[in-house]
């Protein structure tokens, strides 16, 4: 027996550690002991030597073969120094070669391996070809030289041995070319093929190796096992094919896009190689499809996690569409694999309207026929059709019938077996619950990355057209898989309009103590918040490309900007109350669309959007309080902001501002509606902020009320009839001052092109003016006679005005009435003017004031007002609506002026008096 030579016998014949060991070795052996070469110094032959190293490198290049030096000459011609410079360049050389030595076994050395078992092969086949020459040698000289001839075979006998020659032959091939097939099977993934020719290839081992088969080789002189080594060589190579075909075939079973066929057919080569019973073989199907689904989820999730790590900031967004595209993927590959294993396991061993796949192929296996229409291709297989599509399969003709008709044995009486079923619905029952419920945590992730109701709705219909087109399904596993899907898109759906409720809560807030700071504290960066009128007169911007057709997307964005703003400016809603609006009405606006294009959706069974819709309106309807909770927080603020204001009668802009939100969210915006809130909620939410708009209006009219008494009327009752001798047959100037404060007053509300709110505001303000100049006015008579007489030309002016608002203010009119009785009942002795002068001095004044006082009339005659039209001979005018005033009257001013001075007398033409 040769031994193989282990790495540390291997060496360098020509290295110079060796020529210098052998020349010391000749020399003085015992002078040098060898030592353990040192790390590589190849670093040392980089650097650049000094002068005296230099030299002495001169030195010992004479050397040229160290290997021819003696050593005691060595010792005796040079230095120590040098010697150990002879020393190190020798051990850099030893280990240099074998470094070369180390790596070339390393990276060779399967080959090395392979050719050393090749040697030893070799020596041991040279040794025994060696013995068999001489054996053969001795032979022939021991054998006579005289031979008798050998009768010929007859010609029957020779056939009988060339067919056995060539059955032989047939056997050997199929043994020689098994592994190659097998791989190459293997690579095709023909599990059942290749466990059958595993099988059969042992087969022909079996009737190679035992005499008593029944075409015996003795008889024609051939000793198989004997004589040829190769068989069993060749068939300890085909044995691993065993385990290896086994763990394949395990691991292909992974595969989710596996047909039911090809799963049938790899349960059946487990069964064949491993003796597994057939109901075993479902559970290891079970457990590997597990893996499967475990694999995709935890795929997936980090692929999620990764992309959802470059959303935060460190990378670019993912389109939309992309995100909703991986999204449907994801959760399709999933539900596809959990379906395609219960319907593959139901087909494969179910007895359904037809046949179970695995009875088909037994039945086949057992009793082939021609044209199996049910069976799949890769079931339809026998000993014959194996052998036909193997290559060379004209040289397997010659096998014996035994093989060619060879069947494995497969018992199949598990199959057919009552208990069967039962446990094939509890196993798939049972890992179908629990893949679903491994499945519900990670598609709910997955749908994190739709951001809208309509993406979720998308995703959410093509899961369920995926549901509709699948087949295998029972009726109880479809449904468990839609409510799973309903379940994951209501949860996300919930999520997003969650979040987009809680953003518009937000940005109201924020908006809304912006807005009300900024009128408050900078009102002059805010004139058109401030003096609402000035907006209607500030015409926007013409659009500057309406002209051009070559840029009509621009003209077109451009053109309804300019139709927006004309909107805006029509609507009154200024600046500041516009973008307080539109934070509303546009978040509004986007989940409207959102939410109708899942309540129109084709896949919207009833009660998945009842009840996703009780869900939304509940949370709108939250929206909706929080809403109101901020516009009372804000009008709540503005109360104590007055209260602590140093003067008690200022109005403030940012109670008007408040106060115009809630009468834009109670009358003409439909946010509560666009925002999904049910029709009885959206009414009282409409009447809580239309009574918080009232209640705000009150406090304003009170405070421009009692500011404006404070201002003009006050304590000038009196002193103004005092100081005019002579009574006026008009109002009293200070009344009509604070007539046209309160009317100016009034802009500060905005421009309202609704008629019916314009007027209930200044019939409101007005009815509060009267009623504060009636509390006010003193109940005895005056100290002067010319007072009480102006007061009641006053009274009768104020009774005109408030006549024409209508049955409203009766109680207020009789009021009037009584004050005025009073003043009559006063002035008996003084010559009080008749009413009906009174009456027709009011009506001329308000006739020449009604532009001026505009703010505190109705627009048109409302019921039950004493309105009267003008006489018919005077032309109809409809910007004067109270009468055109008479042209043949002494001029009288409106409102009080400054006496002009004397020299101011010379300036006037044709020297007219001065008053």
């Amino acid at each position: 027996m040769f031994r193989r030579p282990s790495s540390a016998s291997v060496g360098l014949p020509t290295s110079p550690e060796h020529s210098l060991y052998d020349g010391l070795h000749n020399g003085h052996a015992h002078s040098v002991t060898p030592k353990r070469p040192p790390t590589k110094l190849a670093d040392t032959t980089l650097r650049r030597p000094s002068a005296r190293s230099a030299s002495s490198s001169q030195k010992l290049d004479v050397l040229a073969n160290l290997s021819d030096v003696d050593p005691d000459e060595l010792f005796t011609r040079h230095t120590v120094s040098e010697v150990k410079t002879v020393q190190q360049r020798l051990r850099a050389d030893a280990d240099a070669k074998q470094e070369e030595l180390r790596l070339m076994v390393g990276e060779r050395y399967r080959d090395l391996l392979q050719a050393s078992t090749s040697i030893l092969g070799l020596a041991k086949s040279s040794k025994h070809v060696l013995e068999a020459l001489d054996e053969m040698r001795d032979t022939v000289h021991a054998i006579s030289p005289v031979r008798p001839p050998k009768r010929a075979a007859t010609g029957e006998e020779a056939d009988k041995h060339l067919h056995a020659l060539q059955s032989l032959s047939a056997h050997m091939k199929l043994l020689l070319d098994a592994p190659e097939h097998l791989w190459r099977l293997m690579e095709k993934k023909a599990y059942l093929k290749a466990a059958w020719l595993f099988l059969l290839a042992r087969v022909v081992h079996r009737a190679l190796s035992q005499e008593e088969d029944d075409q015996s080789w003795q008889a024609y002189g051939i000793d198989v096992m004997d004589q040829m080594p190769l068989v069993q060589r060749q068939w300890d190579t085909i044995t691993p094919f065993r385990s290896q075909i086994s763990h394949r075939a395990t691991l292909s079973l992974r595969e989710a896009t596996s047909s039911p066929g090809e799963v049938c057919a790899t349960l059946l080569t487990l069964h064949l190689l491993e003796s597994r019973p057939l109901p075993e073989t479902l559970v290891i199907y079970l457990a590997q499809r597990t893996k499967t689904l475990s694999s995709m989820l935890t795929r997936n999730a980090s692929t999620s996690a990764n992309g959802n790590a470059k959303s935060n900031g460190k990378g670019l967004h993912r389109p939309r569409k992309v995100a909703v595209r991986e999204t449907k993927q994801k959760a399709q590959a999933v539900l596809d694999a959990i379906s395609r294993t219960v319907s593959t396991a139901r087909t494969t061993f179910a007895d359904g309207n037809s046949p179970s796949l695995m009875k088909l192929a037994l039945q086949f296996f057992q009793t082939p026929t021609d044209n199996p229409e049910t069976l799949p291709p890769e079931l339809q297989l026998t000993t014959q059709t194996l052998l036909t599509s193997l290559p060379s399969s004209s040289h397997f003709a010659l096998l014996p019938q035994s093989i060619r008709t060879y069947k494995p044995y497969i018992d199949g009486a598990a199959v057919t077996t009552l208990t069967l079923l039962p446990q094939l619905r509890d196993r798939l029952e049972s890992w179908f619950k629990k893949a679903v419920q491994d499945a519900r945590g990670a598609v709910t992730d997955w749908f994190s990355d739709l951001s809208s109701v309509r993406e979720v709705w998308e995703v959410r219909n093509t899961l369920l057209a995926w549901l509709d087109a699948t087949e295998g399904l029972e009726s109880l596993e479809r449904l468990q898989l839609q409510l799973f899907i309903n379940e994951a898109c209501q949860h996300r759906a919930t999520s997003v309009w969650n979040g987009a409720l809680d953003g518009l809560d937000s940005s109201f807030r924020n908006v809304i103590a912006s807005a009300t700071t900024a009128v408050e504290s900078e009102p002059g960066m805010h004139p058109y918040d401030v003096q609402p009128i000035e907006h209607l007169f500030h015409p926007p911007s013409l659009p500057t490309m309406l002209q051009s057709s070559a840029h009509s997307n621009t003209a077109a964005a451009q053109f309804m900007k300019y139709k927006s703003s004309l909107r805006q400016q029509l609507n009154g809603r200024t600046p500041l109350l516009e973008k307080i609006l539109s934070t509303l009405e546009c978040h509004a606006s986007e989940l409207h669309q959102d939410l109708a294009t899942m309540l129109t959706s084709d896949r919207s069974s009833s009660d998945v959007i009842e009840r996703m819709s009780s869900s939304y309106r509940a949370d709108a309807e939250a929206l909706g309080e929080k809403i109101c909770d901020v516009l009372d927080h804000a009008a709540a603020n503005e109360g104590s902001s007055d209260e602590s204001s140093p003067r008690l009668g200022s109005s403030s802009t940012r109670s008007v501002l408040v106060a115009r939100v809630c009468q834009e969210l109670a009358s003409s915006s439909d946010f509560f509606v666009r925002v999904g809130c049910g029709p009885t909620s959206v009414e009282a939410f409409r009447q809580r902020l239309s009574s918080l708009h009232l209640k705000l209006m009150e406090g304003w009219q009170e405070n421009t009320v009692a500011r404006i008494f404070e201002d003009y009327i006050g304590g000038r009752m009196a002193q103004d009839s005092a100081r005019d001798s002579v009574v006026s047959s008009i109002p009293s100037p200070t009344l009509l001052q604070a007539l046209l404060s309160l009317s100016s007053e009034m802009q500060r509300l905005g421009v309202c092109l609704e008629d019916d709110r314009r007027q209930e505001q200044a019939g409101s303000a007005l009815r509060r003016f009267i009623t504060t100049y009636l509390d006010r006015l003193p109940s005895g008579p005056a100290t002067l006679p010319s007072t009480d007489l102006q007061q009641l030309r006053d009274l009768a002016f104020l009774q005109r005005l408030q006549q024409y608002w209508g049955d409203d203010n009766a109680g207020l009119s009789d009021h009037i009435d009584q004050c005025i009785s009073q003043r009559r009942e006063v002035l008996t002795d003084h010559n009080a003017p008749p009413q009906s002068d009174l009456i027709n001095i009011t009506r001329d004044y308000l006739s020449r004031t009604q532009i001026l006082l505009a703010g505190l009339l109705p627009s048109h005659p409302l019921r039950g007002s004493q309105h009267t039209p003008p006489p018919k001979a005077e032309k109809p005018s409809t910007l004067l609506l109270y009468g055109t005033p008479s042209v043949e009257q002494r001029f009288e001013p409106a409102l009080e002026l400054i006496k002009p001075p004397q020299r101011f007398g010379l300036l006037l033409v044709g020297g007219a008096t001065i008053r």
